[in-house]
């Protein structure tokens, strides 16, 4: 029995005491004088290094040092997302072989590199990415 399958039995309320004995929980601590002073003292997705491990990550994909990547893990095999792939494929059918995805969260490209083999043979193919600036700058310099 896999993970999702035991945490269908176990009931929230002791999940949630789980989590927190773990720290695995989102909290909101401290004092602080505005919303500024909060944001420039946490951490998260904006932060630097997790565009660098991105980046790096991505830069093995276009070399072809790996498969494809997933919040910066890399992969050697591929793991093709099919029902994506359909559906894109389903779309640019109805319009001759033109398809424009608009990929919001797209990092830098990690759908695309995953399905690209399959859109190869497309007459058009625009795949526009909605993320944070720095990871635009980023994608821009390096992967566009």
């Amino acid at each position: 029995m896999g993970k999702d399958a035991i945490r269908r039995w176990i009931p929230p309320v002791i999940l949630d005491v789980l989590r927190r004995l773990r720290g695995d929980e989102t909290r909101f601590v401290g004092s602080y004088g505005s919303w500024q002073s909060a944001v420039d003292a946490a951490v998260g997705y904006g932060e630097g290094s997790i565009l660098e491990k991105v980046r790096s990550a991505t830069r093995k994909v276009v070399d072809g040092q790996a498969a494809f990547e997933r919040d910066s893990v890399i992969f050697d095999a591929p793991d093709y997302p099919y029902p994506l792939i359909v559906v894109l494929l389903r779309a640019a059918t109805g319009r001759q072989g033109s398809l424009s995805v608009l990929d919001f969260g797209g990092s830098l490209g990690s759908s695309y590199y995953q399905c690209r083999t399959f859109l190869a043979g497309l007459a058009r193919l625009r795949w526009c990415i909605v993320e944070q600036h720095h990871f635009v700058i980023c994608g821009r310099e390096e992967f566009e």
